[in-house]
């Protein structure tokens, strides 16, 4: 159990490389968290490190990521191009949130 984003990515990464076969198509997936808990709730390893210096870490690259926006800082392996596009096509109007998406009516 972590929330560490480095071992996170890290573990996507080699589940991704487990789960890769050519000539099937892919696309992108979300993960579903499920039974979250209290960090100082979780259960501790008998080899656990001292994770302060990578709190901080992390708490630095939420703080950057907040600040100037998601995607600003990242890790190396998440790769520095977006080359893939958000499929959106069957989102639903933002009518409360972008005033340019309000319906405009003629009589």
């Amino acid at each position: 159990m972590t929330n560490d984003s480095l071992e996170l990515v890290a573990a996507a990464r080699r589940a991704a490389e487990r789960a890769w076969r050519e000539g099937y198509a892919y696309t992108k997936a979300g993960i579903m968290l499920d039974d979250l808990l209290p960090e100082e709730d979780r259960p501790r390893t008998l080899f656990e490190d001292d994770t302060g210096k990578r709190d901080r870490l992390m708490a630095a690259l939420d703080a950057i990521n907040g600040r100037f926006g998601t995607w600003t800082a990242v890790t190396a392996t998440q790769g520095f191009r977006r080359e893939w596009k958000l499929r959106s096509e069957m989102r639903s109007p933002a009518w409360t949130t972008h005033i340019s998406e309000v319906p405009i009516v003629k009589a």
